[in-house]
């Protein structure tokens, strides 16, 4: 296992494509701290942040598509390129008006779905399905480590310098992103696979295997419900007096706690029972909402955030795994195309949770996205005996 993790390649794959996601994790900061300072509306928030979501729907299929016709090496170079052209953009856009920030959110969705099936159709090709839980936590623990450390980057350029400099990191870091594609593994993946019927190509992959049907919709269902915590943030950093700095400092506190639960996965794995994980997860987030929405006091939020963002590194390690581990070679690039489109469904409860803050109060709004998730738990699980045993 040490050989594995000395390997250039998966190291440069790893790097690259966290490096990436690093700088996309930016921009949400950044358009979601800008939406509310302009409107000073969670609505606004959630507007945003889903117009720039809903594209990624499209893009993570056409990155599933493109990875059965072309070279996925290009494929990742060619959106990193065009993901650095969209920073660019904010040098010569007026981005403090609402509807350019709409615009540029809209531009970033259109290509921030399409490197991440190519990357794990990679992964999977090249190191198999055996070190899978490993290399999903050794990866994520990357990322979850760039959410811990990105919010207080930052919390620092946005008190004391202007958000250029902020916008100049990000593009400093795709930039080291790009050069490291040199290293990536060959490309050994056949070509050419075409499906008359999209449609009926996926439909026949949820027919045939309950696990993925029941995740598909779990997944969605927690995607779409429950991020109305990120909406209310800069609403709860704003009323506990704590500017910029304190927001920053609440993803980051959230982000270690995502990084602490990763690196403890990648020691004790993911447990037998997978679907078991997701479960606890699941509750150990939605109670933390739940607890967070009537916190008075700055400090008890933070702690909150960081048991949220512990559990929710076993959530997202074990859906990951089950996804990963029902894939065939044919349907590889479609089913991590799936589980790419609905772990973004999160645009549309952007969308509720920032018009049911608006509508009532942010403490609704996380109540409701607290317990939400669990009806169709139950259902699925009754349903279907594979995935009890998953």
């Amino acid at each position: 296992m040490n050989s594995l993790f000395k390997n250039k390649n998966l190291n440069a794959l790893v790097l690259s494509k966290n490096l990436v996601q690093y700088a996309l994790q930016m921009r949400v900061l950044f358009f979601s701290w800008l939406a509310y300072e302009i409107t000073q509306k969670d609505l606004w928030v959630g507007i945003v942040l889903g117009v720039g979501s809903t594209p990624i729907l499209l893009s993570s299929y056409l990155g599933s598509y493109f990875s059965e016709r072309y070279n996925i090496n290009k494929i990742m170079f060619y959106s990193y390129i065009v993901i650095l052209l969209m920073f660019g953009l904010f040098f010569i856009i007026d981005y403090e008006n609402i509807y350019n920030l709409l615009i540029l959110s809209f531009l970033f969705g259109i290509i921030m779905g399409v490197p991440s099936p190519p990357f794990w159709t990679i992964v999977i090709n090249t190191f198999g399905k055996n070190n899978l839980s490993w290399i999903n936590s050794y990866f994520y623990s990357f990322q979850f480590f760039g959410e811990m450390i990105i919010p207080l980057i930052f919390a620092f350029f946005i008190a004391n310098f202007s958000s250029n400099y902020f916008i100049s990191f990000a593009c400093f870091i795709i930039i080291i992103a790009i050069f490291l594609i040199n290293y990536f593994p060959e490309d050994k993946q056949l070509k050419n696979q075409k499906d008359k019927n999209i449609y009926d190509s996926y439909s026949k992959i949820l027919k045939q295997n309950p696990v993925i049907f029941w995740m598909s919709i779990i997944v969605s269902i927690q995607s779409i419900f429950g991020v109305t915590i990120f909406i209310v943030l800069p609403q709860y950093a704003n009323d506990f007096g704590v500017g910029a700095t304190g927001f920053g400092i609440f993803f980051a506190v959230n982000g270690a706690g995502i990084f602490l639960g990763t690196i403890l996965s990648f020691y004790t794995g993911v447990f037998r029972s997978k679907i078991l994980v997701l479960i606890l997860s699941t509750i150990g987030w939605d109670i933390g909402q739940i607890i967070f929405a009537f916190s008075a006091n700055y400090y008890l939020s933070i702690v909150l955030l960081f048991l949220m963002g512990f559990s929710a590194a076993y959530w997202v390690v074990a859906a990951n795994l089950i996804f990963q581990n029902e894939t065939n070679d044919k349907d590889r690039n479609k089913i991590m195309a799936l589980y790419q489109f609905v772990t973004q469904l999160f645009f549309i409860g952007w969308l509720v949770g920032g018009v049911i803050s608006d509508i009532t109060n942010a403490q609704i709004a996380l109540i409701i996205s607290g317990i939400s998730s669990y009806p169709i738990f139950i259902i699925a699980i009754i349903s279907s005996k594979k995935l009890r045993i998953v």
